[in-house]
């Protein structure tokens, strides 16, 4: 669960938050719970199978993180409906951070509905250049799978989150967020302010 409270995912940081209360006697365990949990340690228990340590956090190998998510997934037959392992409290607390991170990559105020448009519009490589500054992989997974998982399940959002940072656009910033590479530069979208509040 350290890992999980390192990625600076706001809905992870919920479910976190929730164990820690079940633990204590303070709510009830719930099939949401049981589901996000069970998918976590079986997200940790493939990381160790490959060597890989329990603080792992995806930086630029997204396609790492994402073939064993997946497996996870797929091992519960869970699907990518975040209702299944998120609760509506850990839901809305990523939209919240979505929005900031989205705020902060265009540099002006937005709402969930112009987020939603722009994740449905514009080009998966330029939505990636701004969004990848403010959130980790896996929270850029949960956001795409929400409002257009096509690109997921085509491979597109891996790939391009990788020849992203091979490019130099994003270079690898602290824990799982990237920074601006020496070659990014702001997409269309952002210098016409097409978002804005």
């Amino acid at each position: 669960m350290h890992a999980i409270q390192k990625s600076g995912s706001g809905a992870d940081s919920i479910m976190v938050q929730r164990l820690k209360d079940i633990l204590e006697g303070k709510l009830e365990m719930t099939d949401t719970d049981r589901r996000f949990y069970a998918h976590t340690l079986r997200v940790v228990e493939r990381l160790r199978a490959m060597g890989i340590s329990d603080d792992f956090i995806p930086k630029k190998n997204a396609s790492l993180w994402n073939n064993v998510h997946t497996a996870a997934l797929e091992d519960f037959k869970l699907g990518n409906d975040e209702t299944l392992r998120y609760t509506d409290e850990a839901i809305e607390a990523a939209k919240r951070q979505e929005i900031l991170a989205f705020e902060g990559g265009c540099g002006s105020k937005t709402s969930l509905a112009k987020l939603e448009q722009a994740v449905r519009n514009e080009s998966v490589r330029d939505l990636l250049s701004v969004l990848a500054i403010g959130l980790a992989f896996p929270s850029i997974d949960m956001l795409f799978g929400r409002y257009r998982f096509e690109v997921i399940a085509r491979g597109e959002l891996c790939k391009t989150y990788e020849e992203l940072f091979e490019e130099g656009i994003l270079a690898e910033g602290d824990f799982a967020i990237a920074i601006k590479g020496p070659h990014w530069v702001a997409p269309k979208f952002v210098a016409e302010k097409r978002y804005e509040r």
